[in-house]
């Protein structure tokens, strides 16, 4: 791959970020954020810590940096039918959970063992939900929806019944997320 440019001295080169981000997200997938800093990615990586630092002033930053990567809003077409939508956001959920954070960044923000990494969190999938939730508040505008409908509620049963689910046995058994959304939806879909 072509160095990057960073302004001045030596090219950065992007298989060098490349690792960089792949191990600070491979520790804190599986170990929190309480395992992220810049010697454990220095080690993990194999990247000098003085290369680290150029790149990144301070742990913090890293993280910050990670998360932009990790918790990005995705598209969804406001035209799927409603049951649809709710699979979509199971969906989203699994992947932010366990693919995206990881259970070792999950525990953390459930014990909020870290409290600036959980307010990060928050702030970013805050955004992500917001847009969820406007998705939702079109449907009950336009007879979709039950107008006593709580966008905010039914994102926060989705969340929590995945979270359950997950306690329970691991991760969700095979047909978990049908079973789910065939409940919710019957009591917020307008017939």
């Amino acid at each position: 791959m072509p160095p990057t440019t960073s302004g001045r001295g030596r090219p950065r080169l992007e298989s060098t970020d490349q690792r960089i981000f792949q191990a600070a997200r491979e520790l804190l997938r599986l170990k929190g954020p309480s395992a992220v800093n810049i010697d454990s990615v220095a080690a993990r990586s194999g990247v000098a810590r003085t290369t680290i630092y150029r790149r990144y002033r301070s742990r913090n930053e890293l993280l910050h940096a990670i998360l932009e990567h990790l918790i990005d809003p995705g598209p969804l077409a406001p035209d799927l039918p409603v049951d649809e939508k709710l699979r979509w956001v199971m969906d989203q959920i699994s992947d932010i959970l366990e693919n995206r954070l990881g259970p070792g960044a999950t525990a953390a923000i459930i014990a909020d063992s870290d409290p600036e990494f959980t307010k990060a969190v928050r702030s970013r999938l805050a955004g992500r939900l917001s847009s969820l939730a406007d998705l939702m508040n079109v449907d009950i505008k336009a007879g979709l929806l039950q107008p006593t409908t709580d966008p905010d509620t039914v994102l926060g049963v989705l969340v929590g019944a995945y979270l359950a689910e997950t306690l329970r046995f691991g991760s969700p058994r095979t047909g978990w997320m049908d079973r789910a959304v065939a409940l919710l939806a019957p009591a917020v879909v307008n017939n």
